[in-house]
């Protein structure tokens, strides 16, 4: 073998091939620990990537949060829970009430309100004014009543909650009530009394201004 390649030729080529594996050695010392960094930094994209798609995730739901509570804020806004409590109104849309459910009368007492504490409200500078209401009602049938409730919820401004309802007979069907009822009298067969609180939040300013009472 080395009479036909030669000694000089062996030794170029064991040089070449010492140089080779030095190389390849070194090669793979630099190699393996840039992987392991590369390895790192790979995983660390992906982690932030995770945590970007979660906060985007988020957002996502605080937008649909805004839109529903903007929504709300509106329909609030829409039914007068964001005014004053102005007497003269609440007469006035009370007496429409009374017409269109048909009942024979009803006597309202409107006591003064008085301010409920809340932490929300408090945070945008407004506070709950809160207003007893008594409502005495005669109707010729329950019907008639529970229109007015309806009516009373759907239509008065501001947020009003029934408390408290008591319906009371005040005569039995004779000869002479459907007598009254067939000439166009409307005698008044039943009556309820309802206690409600009317609600609506005031920003604190204008509340200081009307001394803790209503407008």
């Amino acid at each position: 073998m080395i009479k036909v390649l030669g000694f000089q030729r062996i030794a170029i080529l064991l040089a070449l091939l010492a140089v080779n594996i030095l190389l390849g050695y070194l090669a793979y010392m630099h190699f393996i620990p840039q992987k392991d960094i590369k390895d790192r930094e790979l995983r660390s994209v992906r982690g932030q990537v995770s945590t970007l798609h979660s906060d985007i995730d988020g957002l996502q739901i605080e937008f649909e949060q805004l839109d529903e509570q903007r929504a709300e804020f509106e329909s609030l806004k829409k039914d007068g829970f964001f005014d004053g409590q102005s007497r003269r109104k609440a007469e006035l849309i009370l007496n429409q009430i009374q017409e269109r459910s048909g009942v024979v009368s009803a006597v309202v007492g409107i006591a003064a309100g008085e301010f409920e504490e809340s932490e929300q409200a408090a945070k945008a500078e407004h506070q709950i004014l809160n207003s007893p209401v008594e409502i005495r009602i005669e109707a010729v049938n329950d019907l008639d009543i529970f229109r007015y409730i309806y009516l009373v919820n759907e239509f008065f401004p501001g947020h009003v909650s029934l408390e408290s309802i008591r319906l009371n007979r005040e005569a039995d069907v004779s000869g002479v009530v459907l007598r009254g009822i067939a000439s166009g009298k409307n005698p008044a067969l039943v009556s309820a009394d309802l206690s409600l609180k009317w609600r609506t939040m005031i920003p604190i300013a204008a509340g200081a201004a009307n001394n803790g009472g209503a407008q």
